[in-house]
């Protein structure tokens, strides 16, 4: 059975385009949620869904989004990234890559970061502005980078992991949010074996998704 992936267009400032292009091309469903249309329109990509209160969308849009589902939500209560990571997993979609998250607004910046974290139950998911952030559970994950690489582990609050490969590894340790996990280095076959609770995987330049 294949994964289901989908693409979700935020608000915010698109710093990669050419990886959110590729990304488009190989997601099984186009998702914007509500103003995250207007990069669906500069960046030439058809939505397969519009999801929100409609306030942002662009007046205009073009002729051939005729076949481009709008979900109306109203919901004060829930914000546009609530209602998109929503309706991604209503319609299947277990692997979620995301664009858009930053920018707007520190506020909304940190605002869709705790949506992520907490919206995150049943979804793989993965920030790619301007280089990737992959929430990782409990399990064991190959990290694909080339030797010499730079990446930082951000618990989400706290996590407890062993990492090898690196040239900072961790046995069995308790990391919590702070700096502890930042700039670390890949130096063989990077393993990160999450024992307890959820981690970012953050990197500068974007790495294959698998």
């Amino acid at each position: 059975m294949t994964t289901k992936t989908a693409l979700i267009l935020l608000n915010g400032d698109i710093r990669d385009p050419k990886t959110v292009r590729a990304s488009a091309r190989r997601a099984d469903a186009l998702i914007c949620a509500d103003g995250g249309a207007r990069h669906a329109v500069a960046l030439r990509l058809r939505p397969d869904y519009i999801v929100g209160d409609m306030d942002s969308v662009p007046k205009s849009l073009p002729k051939a989004w005729t076949k481009t589902e709008h979900r109306y939500d109203f919901d004060p209560e829930c914000s546009d990234l609530d209602k998109a990571l929503g309706l991604a997993r209503s319609i299947g979609a277990r692997v979620v890559w995301l664009a858009g998250v930053l920018g707007g607004g520190l506020d909304h910046e940190l605002v869709n970061f705790a949506a992520l974290e907490e919206g995150a139950r049943g979804l793989d998911l993965t920030v790619i502005d301007g280089g990737t952030a992959r929430l990782l559970g409990p399990g064991r994950h190959r990290l694909a980078f080339k030797k010499g690489a730079r990446f930082s582990l951000l618990a989400a609050p706290r996590a407890r992991l062993t990492l090898t490969g690196a040239r900072f590894a961790l046995r069995d340790e308790v990391l919590r949010r702070g700096s502890r996990g930042l700039g670390n280095r890949a130096e063989g076959k990077v393993m990160l074996t999450v024992l307890k609770g959820r981690v970012w995987v953050v990197v500068a330049r974007h790495y294959p998704q698998g």
